[in-house]
């Protein structure tokens, strides 16, 4: 059931997740928590697309591509969310939280289906 509506599972859960992490952050909802969330969900909904096409092809190989997906999504923490949380010198563990949690909330959904779409075949 997950597998046949993945992307709006995917925007219905970060959605939810999104605006109960504004609501309880004290500066509610800013641009770097609203740039991550959608970072993470373009990221997720393109590395689930990126596999699922590449299934048939190259079965062999997905590992390699997930790990490189997972690659990309941390090289876009560092060159675009990380200069904005550095911004005023220090990285708080609430800016850490605005990355970490979409980001891990993201990946373990497109994990989740994505292991159960491959074990079927």
């Amino acid at each position: 059931m997950l597998e046949k509506h993945f992307y709006s599972t995917l925007i219905s859960l970060s959605a939810a997740l999104f605006c109960i992490h504004g609501w309880i952050l004290s500066s509610g909802v800013t641009t770097e928590l609203l740039f991550s969330y959608g970072a993470n969900v373009f990221l997720a909904a393109s590395g689930y697309f990126t596999i699922y096409r590449l299934r048939i092809k190259h079965p062999d190989k997905l590992g390699f591509i997930f790990m490189g997906l997972s690659g990309i999504k941390f090289l876009v923490f560092f060159l675009l969310l990380q200069p904005m949380y550095y911004a005023d010198g220090t990285m708080s563990t609430i800016e850490f939280g605005m990355f970490f949690i979409p980001y891990s909330v993201t990946t373990a959904t497109e994990t989740v289906v994505l292991v159960r779409i491959l074990n079927k075949e």
